[in-house]
Parts: C-alpha cells; sequence; structure tokens
C-alpha cells in the first residue's frame, strides 16, 4: 500500500460480503484501504457487472482508473498472487 499511496493511488476494496466480514477480513490481513460491502442485491456488483446471483459472490476485477476518472486498465481475472505488482507497474507506466 505504501508504494501505491506514494504515487497518490486511492487503493478501494468492494465485496458482497456484509460488512462485519469484511472487517474482519480486512483485520486478518491489516488492510488499510476502505472497504465496500455489498450484500443482498449485490447493487455495486450488478453495477461494475461482476455479480455472480447464483453462486452468492463477485467476480474478481480490478479497474485501474486514472485521476481525471479515465479507465485505464480492467483486470477481469485477478490471481491475488503477484497481483498488486502488476497493478503498481501498470500504475507507474501510465502515471509515468
Amino acid at each position: 500500500m505504501d508504494q501505491f499511496e506514494a504515487l497518490g493511488v486511492q487503493v478501494i476494496g468492494a465485496s458482497v460480503d456484509k460488512p462485519a466480514a469484511n472487517e474482519r477480513w480486512a483485520k486478518k490481513h491489516a488492510l488499510r484501504m476502505p472497504l465496500i460491502s455489498d450484500p443482498g442485491e449485490h447493487t455495486v456488483a450488478a453495477a461494475f457487472g461482476v455479480a455472480r446471483p447464483l453462486v452468492g459472490v463477485a467476480k474478481r476485477t480490478t479497474w485501474l482508473i486514472d485521476p481525471d476518472g479515465t479507465l485505464r486498465k480492467i483486470y477481469p481475472k485477478v490471481t491475488p498472487r503477484g497481483h498488486a505488482a502488476d497493478v503498481l507497474a501498470a500504475v507507474r507506466e501510465i502515471w509515468g
């Protein structure tokens, strides 16, 4: 997170889990980023096209949005191992 913050990047997580589950997960992994909880109707997940209502989860996806609000890159299939490094490299390339 420090490297993203140093570049002025705001990282936000979202999950279809309830707030209490997100809080436990954030505490377990010492996360400092804000987490959006989207339980129930999965309104946020549906708006981003990642809702999977039949299984009750959302697809792991990352969107890289530049400071002007332009969507610069989508990672539609996120594998946690190494993902942050890949996104950080893209940020450095895009932001310069």
